[in-house]
């Protein structure tokens, strides 16, 4: 009886090993280019492994996968994308939005130098492409006030 279930459990392994295998997600998740072309916003001398660590950062702010902003098939190497590509709006958006972070950060160093509040993508997006814009709902105020 043992020697059943074990023969039964290694061919429910061996049925579902190949679906598992094609759902991982791509080998190359630490890939990174040799060089970096297209930067507008980010500095042009800036290295490519910065770059994608700033990108990646960006994708867990926002909740999203690289082929938000760039050009690429999801499931697919990320040495297979066009990120060199302006072809989406999105990419635009995001530029100018690091634009707009980058200057309400300036602005809040001339105001405390000292120690300046930061703002990063995360500030408003919470893990999440869209900014909620609605303010939670208000707590109750205590009896006399």
């Amino acid at each position: 009886m043992l020697r059943l279930v074990c023969v039964c459990a290694l061919l429910a392994m061996a049925v579902a090993l190949p679906s598992a295998q094609e759902a991982a997600p791509p080998a190359d998740d630490d890939w990174t280019p040799t060089e970096v072309t297209n930067l507008t916003v980010l500095p042009k001398d800036m290295p490519p492994a910065e770059v994608m660590k700033i990108m990646r950062d960006w994708n867990e702010a926002l909740k999203v996968g690289c082929v938000f902003c760039h050009v690429g098939l999801v499931g697919k190497p990320l040495s297979t994308f066009d990120f060199a590509s302006d072809s989406k709006a999105r990419k635009e958006t995001a530029r100018v939005m690091l634009r707009s972070m980058i200057d309400t950060n300036e602005k809040f160093k001339a105001i405390k130098p000292e120690e300046p509040p930061v703002v990063m993508c995360s500030t408003c997006h919470k893990r999440s492409r869209m900014v909620d814009a609605d303010l939670p709902p208000a707590e109750p105020k205590p009896d006399g006030q």
